[in-house]
């Protein structure tokens, strides 16, 4: 990759990161202290159609896994609406950061191959 390409990528990033950075420090509404999980279950008639194969089953069911005194519970939200966005809005908060975190070490290897590039080879 040539100095102007390592360039055009670590402004395009910095942008990226920049936009992950005012998303993450807006104000987002409260949030459950733990990510939103979708499970679908059968039930027990045996005729019903959540036992035909392909069937995913009954749901989706909508928990929060939160940690407790250090283990990791599945809290039911039910039919919450409240409680399901919050756990939703944290889910994404969480992968925000996570990207955020990738751009940062792409950043670095980016300005790191750049450096090499402006290092002389010989010394005269």
């Amino acid at each position: 990759m040539d100095l102007t390409a390592l360039r055009v990528k670590i402004v395009a990033l910095r942008g990226e990161r920049h936009r992950l950075e005012d998303k993450l420090m807006a104000k987002p509404g409260e949030m459950l202290s733990g990510p939103l999980v979708e499970r679908y279950a059968p039930c027990g008639k045996p005729n019903c159609r959540c036992k035909k194969k392909g069937s995913k089953g009954h749901g989706p069911y909508y928990y929060a896994q939160i940690k407790i005194k250090g283990a990791y519970t599945n809290i039911y939200l039910g039919r919450n609406q409240e409680l399901i966005e919050q756990a939703r809005r944290y889910s994404e908060y969480i992968k925000d950061l996570a990207r955020l975190r990738q751009i940062n070490k792409e950043i670095d290897k980016l300005l790191e191959k750049l450096n090499r590039s402006k290092l002389r080879k010989k010394v005269k």
